[in-house]
C-alpha cells in the first residue's frame, strides 16, 4: 500500500469513529489486527500499554482510557488524539466508491472480531 492510500484508509477510519458508526476500540482493533497484522500482545509492547488495558479499550464500550494510552495506540499510524469541534460548512457529499471503501473497512473489523464458543 502507497502513502497516499494508507493516508485514505487512515482518513477513512477517522470517518467511521467521527460520525459514530465506530467506537474508537473498533478503529484500534482494525487498525492493530488488519493494517499491522498483530496480535493484541505484540501490539500491547510495541505502544507501550498492558495487552489488559489494550483488550479492555478494543472491546469495551465502556472503557474509559486515558488521554496517553489514546495517544499511544494511534501514534504508530501518525495520529494524534486532539480536541475537533464539528464544521460549519455542510459534510462532504458521500460517492459510491466512499461508500464501497466503507463497507470494505466494516467487513475487515467484522473479521477481526472474536468468535463466542458454543458449548456442546
Amino acid at each position: 500500500m502507497g502513502p497516499l492510500q494508507r493516508k485514505a484508509l487512515l482518513e477513512d477510519v477517522a470517518t467511521l469513529v467521527h460520525s459514530g458508526e465506530w467506537r474508537f476500540g473498533d478503529a484500534v482493533r482494525f487498525l492493530r489486527a488488519v493494517v499491522l497484522r498483530k496480535n493484541r500482545e505484540t501490539f500491547a509492547r510495541l505502544v507501550g500499554i498492558s495487552a489488559a488495558a489494550l483488550q479492555k479499550l478494543e472491546d469495551r464500550a465502556d472503557a474509559n482510557p486515558t488521554l496517553d494510552t489514546l495517544n499511544r495506540v494511534v501514534r504508530p499510524f501518525g495520529g494524534a488524539v486532539g480536541l475537533v469541534f464539528p464544521r460549519m460548512e455542510p459534510p462532504p457529499v458521500a460517492t459510491v466508491d466512499l461508500e464501497q471503501r466503507h463497507a470494505s473497512l466494516r467487513a475487515a473489523l467484522a473479521g477481526t472480531k472474536r468468535r463466542k464458543r458454543t458449548k456442546d
